[in-house]
């Protein structure tokens, strides 16, 4: 059926409908003129409901500090700028403005006179960036939770790369 169907004539193909005239030129939309069955209005509604079901289970479990293997470290207020952590093999560095935990890092503490972490050999950053040739500080993930720093002992992400930066140690 080539020629085109006008007036009041029905296709022979196709799902029945309206189409405009403009829009039939162009083939961009199609209007169908079925009503939609109650199931519809069923299914939007189970929709909405699971939406508010997992909003709430959300809401009620966030409050909740991790689950392992997340470890409790200490409360922020009482932790020091630096300290070792000998269960983790770690130091725990509260200097800066934020908590982080730095993996394998024997012998380094923050030095206040430098403003940067320090064995008595090598000197990093606070964001565990070796300088002078030091290698950088691989860290473990860290989350505060209600005052309590958490530390995920079981990951590492290595450390920025590296500077040439001419450091010397102040401690």
């Amino acid at each position: 059926m080539s020629e085109r169907t006008t007036g009041g004539e029905q296709p022979d193909f196709g799902p029945s409908g309206y189409l405009p005239e403009r829009a039939s030129k162009r083939a961009r939309k199609i209007v169908l003129r079925a009503p939609l069955g109650s199931q519809w209005i069923v299914a939007s509604l189970l929709a909405g409901l699971v939406v508010v079901v997992a909003g709430v289970m959300f809401l009620l479990r966030s409050g909740d500090p991790p689950a392992e293997p997340w470890t409790a470290v200490g409360r922020v207020e009482d932790l020091p700028p630096s300290a070792a952590l000998d269960h983790l093999d770690a130091v725990l560095v509260t200097a800066g403005g934020r908590v982080r935990v730095f993996a394998g890092a024997d012998g380094v503490a923050y030095c206040p006179a430098s403003n940067r972490l320090e064995d008595g050999r090598q000197v990093w950053n606070l964001t565990g960036r070796g300088l002078g040739g030091a290698p950088s500080l691989d860290e473990h993930p860290t989350l505060v939770h209600d005052g309590t720093v958490y530390v995920d002992p079981t990951r590492t992400s290595p450390g920025p790369s590296p500077t040439d930066d001419a450091a010397e140690p102040a401690c």
